[in-house]
C-alpha cells in the first residue's frame, strides 16, 4: 500500500548543498502533514534522450539513493526516464505522482523542468498544488561563496581537475 507522500522532485546528481536544501524542505513539509519524505528520481539522466548526450554524472544510482536516504529521505522512487516520459504532458506527469504515487504535496528547486519539451516549470507545479490544495514548496537558488550550486557547475569543475573547488 503506498502511504501518502510529500516527494521531492529532481535527478539528484550529486546531492548538493542545492538538493540538500529542496531534501529539508520536504522532511519539513512531510513532517508538518504527517506524511512520509520521499524523492523522485530517474534512473537515467534525462538529456540522454533529450539531448542526445549522457553528461558525466557525478553519482552511480547507487550513490544517488544512499545519499538521499542519508538525507532524511523515507523512501525513493526511481522512474525510468524514457520516451514516454519523455513526451508526457507536465500536468499529466503531475497526476500521474498524485495517482499512482499517493503525492500529497511536492517540492522543486526554482528551475526544474519537466513535461514534454520541458514545458512544465516550478510556477506551473505550485499552480497545479494549489489548485489540488496539495503543499507545495519551490526551494530558491543556493549559493556558496556567491556562486549558484549547481550539478552541471561541479561536472565542468571535476572535468577541469578542479577538484578541491
Amino acid at each position: 500500500m503506498v502511504e501518502k507522500t510529500i516527494y521531492a522532485l529532481g535527478f539528484f546528481d550529486g546531492v548538493h548543498i542545492g538538493h540538500q536544501a529542496l531534501l529539508a524542505e520536504c522532511r519539513r513539509l512531510a513532517d508538518e502533514s504527517g506524511c512520509k519524505a520521499a524523492a523522485i528520481t530517474f534512473s537515467s539522466h534525462p538529456d540522454t534522450l533529450v539531448q542526445g548526450v549522457t553528461p558525466r554524472l557525478i553519482n552511480t544510482i547507487e550513490d544517488r539513493v544512499r545519499l538521499l536516504k542519508e538525507s532524511g529521505m523515507d523512501e525513493l522512487v526511481v522512474l525510468p526516464f524514457d520516451k514516454k516520459t519523455m513526451s508526457m504532458h507536465w500536468q499529466e506527469f503531475l497526476d500521474r505522482l498524485v495517482e499512482t504515487y499517493d503525492a500529497k504535496g511536492l517540492v522543486c528547486g526554482h528551475d526544474f523542468r519537466f513535461g514534454s519539451h520541458g514545458e512544465g516549470n516550478a510556477q506551473l507545479l505550485a499552480d497545479y498544488c494549489n489548485r489540488h490544495a496539495m503543499p507545495c514548496a519551490i526551494v530558491p537558488e543556493q549559493k556558496l561563496e556567491g556562486i549558484p550550486v549547481s550539478s552541471t557547475h561541479i561536472r565542468s569543475l571535476l572535468e577541469a581537475g578542479q577538484e578541491e573547488e
